[in-house]
């Protein structure tokens, strides 16, 4: 499909496509519980809004509380619809299919089911990834009888189901203005072109998307339904010329149609009065909340700075506490000081007085070793000199000399 701007009279919703706002012609949307409770009154006057998708249930547990509100009242305006679900590839499978078959009831779908898959689990292979598709697929066929539509992102398709899951309808999601090219050449049924439109009915943004060439609701609707014809718009009559003729058709006012119109307006300026309500209840709460949230931080910085002024003084007194230990330590340091060095200089003084005892007795040693050694020279000259004298006394004698041996001076006399 070409994305088309608007010419007056068309009925376009507003969106953005790559930085830039332009009007573009649509065929369905898709909502969830993001969207919360849509005027679906307002939203029906578009009529370029062939179908729209619901999200009914995720993974094993989650339920949407606006499914049945959207289905029943999407459906009351003239609208085709649909449910799909948020496949989570980690939850067993059948748990997965009992929350989808609680919540969505056959009797209530024009479409195939529509399984989302976005996320390709954690830890898992891209063939384990597929198989719990399938396999999900493969009961959701077997329960409604019809073969579901997969939606995907483009990327995501061709990064791991291109090839892999051939033989179901392909809803693609690429937020440009180019259209999906899927790889291997697969076939779209429908692209989700922005998730930005601005549709009446709905106060937040919604996804848009349009049917592939070639294709249309008959695509899409479960076998058996059939295309329940509404008000075309001249948008859609530039688009299929063959629909101009209706425009000659006089439209006779439907009186049902409009009490359920009022009706629903009725619902919806109540809803929105109780929405109001709610709102500035929840207002007063929030503020109530705010006050006591600010009483309790007044209190909590009051617990805080005497909790700070506590740990200061308790700091104090353990520095002064530390100091006076610090003074009482260096005041033993310096007694154990004096003493040791006091210690030092009487072992140096003792030591000095038993060098000089050392010394003297040394030189006692000495003196008697040189006394012996002069008393040993005395009588070594005293025993030489008599040796000496009676070496000459028998050398006299020898030569017949007389000698008096009574006085020693008379040695050299001979008788």
């Amino acid at each position: 499909m070409l994305l088309l701007t608007v010419v007056a009279g068309i009925s376009c919703a507003q969106v953005t496509v790559n930085g830039s706002s332009a009007n573009l012609i649509y065929d369905g949307i898709d909502v969830s519980s993001y969207q919360k409770d849509i005027d679906w009154s307002s939203t029906a006057k578009d009529k370029n809004i062939k179908f729209v998708y619901v999200k009914a249930t995720e993974g094993s547990t989650y339920r949407s509380r606006h499914y049945q509100y959207n289905i029943e009242n999407a459906r009351q305006y003239g609208i085709h619809v649909g449910a799909y679900h948020f496949f989570r590839p980690n939850v067993p499978v059948e748990k997965q299919f009992r929350n989808f078959t609680s919540v969505v009831k056959k009797e209530d779908q024009d479409l195939i089911p529509l399984i989302d898959v976005e996320v390709r689990g954690n830890n898992l292979t891209v063939r384990a990834l597929v198989d719990s598709v399938l396999a999900f697929a493969d009961k959701l066929e077997d329960h409604y009888g019809c073969k579901p539509m997969i939606y995907t992102g483009h990327a995501f398709y061709n990064s791991y189901l291109s090839g892999k899951i051939s033989g179901y309808p392909l809803f693609i999601a690429r937020y440009s203005k180019v259209e999906p090219r899927l790889m291997g050449g697969a076939n779209w049924v429908l692209w989700q072109f922005s998730e930005k439109g601005v549709i009446a009915g709905i106060d937040h943004a919604v996804d848009l998307c349009r049917f592939n060439k070639g294709c249309g609701l008959k695509d899409i609707l479960i076998s058996g339904r059939k295309v329940r014809s509404r008000t075309h718009t001249t948008a859609q009559k530039e688009r299929r010329p063959e629909l101009a003729a209706e425009e000659k058709k006089e439209v006779k006012p439907n009186p049902e149609q409009e009490k359920l119109d009022k009706e629903a307006r009725k619902r919806a300026e109540k809803r929105k009065a109780e929405e109001k309500k709610e709102a500035e209840r929840l207002a007063k709460q929030k503020e109530k909340l705010r006050k006591l949230k600010e009483k309790e931080q007044k209190e909590a910085a009051k617990q805080e700075q005497k909790r700070r002024e506590k740990a200061a003084k308790e700091a104090r007194k353990r520095a002064e506490k530390e100091e006076k230990m610090r003074q009482e330590q260096a005041k033993r340091d310096q007694k154990e000081r004096e003493e040791f060095l006091k210690k030092k200089d009487k072992e140096r003084q003792e030591a000095k007085a038993r060098q000089e005892e050392q010394a003297k007795a040394d030189r006692q040693r000495k003196q008697r070793q040189e006394e012996q050694a002069r008393k040993r020279e005395e009588v070594k000259r005293a025993q030489e000199k008599a040796a000496k004298k009676q070496s000459q006394n028998q050398k006299a004698k020898n030569q017949g000399r007389r000698v008096n041996q009574s006085s020693p001076d008379n040695d050299d006399i001979y008788y």
